[in-house]
């Protein structure tokens, strides 16, 4: 089973608008939508596009948890397992023009209680589980939570996997996940150093010594970069015209955890989350299965030896 955990869910409410965000005037709207939103939550709709079952760990308060709870489980057909809290959910506003412009509220106080009933769903984990940790942290939860999820999972020899970024060098040695997926940016974050496009195989590597058994460096266009203790893969794909990056990582991390859990060969899983991320950039909405299928055969994965890495990183 794949266990998905978003600590902040939203209700996102996307405003279409065919005209410009004027400040003080009064615009009507082209069209508007709802939807259940946070990472791990993209994680589980794209998931089930794919025929993937996973069950959705969340933080659901109020009326607006209620709502979260039913676009998953009703619209979606996805297994909610609600951790109840007292606060409300939070409700981001996404206005779409020609460009995005997203408001995000800062979501509920989480209290020790409550933490500890996400843990005890964990309870059940087996070996061949999957639990994926993804999105900020909501207000009462830190890396301690992380620290504890970890614990348990590596106690029932499940995978952790976690695309988190308020994370550091250090959390990482203590919860060493069996794979990561951090961008440019969120890996430069992790070390709180200048990372570009020609030096982070060196912190790739960092993260693999500190105990992170995979790590998966997202590229955007120029595609992504795996790196494990054995092997190096360059990625790369097809050009698509870009539509909406928003979800792509997540779109990219629930693709490649499918086909692993579906007993797919390593590239063959770096294929269709390179080819899901590419899906998503060229959708308005997360992607189906088809739209990833399209694209698969398409991925190029390319080893890289580390004696070509050590040599480019010298030039």
């Amino acid at each position: 089973m794949i266990y998905t955990i978003t600590f902040n869910p939203s209700l996102d409410y996307f405003v279409y608008l065919d005209q410009e965000l004027t400040e003080g005037s009064i615009i009507k709207t082209k069209n508007t939508a709802i939807r259940a939103g946070g990472k791990g939550v993209n994680i589980s709709i794209v998931l089930s596009h794919m025929g993937i079952q996973s069950k959705a760990i969340l933080f659901l308060g109020g009326g607006i948890g209620e709502l979260i709870d039913r676009e998953i489980s009703e619209k979606q057909g996805i297994e909610v397992i609600p951790i109840r809290i007292a606060e409300e959910n939070r409700i981001n506003v996404k206005i779409k023009n020609q460009t995005e412009t997203a408001i995000n509220a800062l979501g509920p106080r989480v209290s020790a209680e409550q933490q500890e009933a996400l843990l005890a769903a964990l309870n059940g984990l087996t070996k061949e589980d999957y639990v994926l940790i993804s999105g900020s942290f909501c207000q009462g939860v830190n890396a301690e939570l992380v620290e504890r999820i970890a614990e348990r999972v590596h106690r029932a020899e499940a995978r952790l996997i976690t695309d988190i970024p308020n994370l550091t060098l250090a959390h990482y040695r203590k919860i060493k996940p069996y794979l990561i997926k951090p961008n440019l940016e969120e890996l430069a974050m992790i070390f709180s150093e200048k990372i570009d496009e020609v030096n982070y195989p060196r912190y790739a590597q960092a993260l693999i010594e500190a105990g992170v058994e995979n790590v998966l460096v997202s590229l955007g266009r120029e595609g992504a970069y795996f790196a494990s203790q054995c092997k190096r893969y360059q990625l790369s794909g097809p050009d698509v015209e870009v539509i909406n990056t928003v979800g792509c990582g997540d779109s990219m991390l629930a693709c490649m955890v499918a086909s692993l859990a579906s007993r797919h060969s390593l590239t063959e899983a770096l294929k269709y989350g390179e080819a899901a991320g590419r899906a998503k950039a060229a959708a308005r909405g997360l992607p189906t299965c088809e739209d990833v299928e399209s694209l698969v055969e398409k991925v190029t994965v390319v080893e890289v030896q580390r004696k070509e890495e050590r040599e480019r990183l010298n030039e």
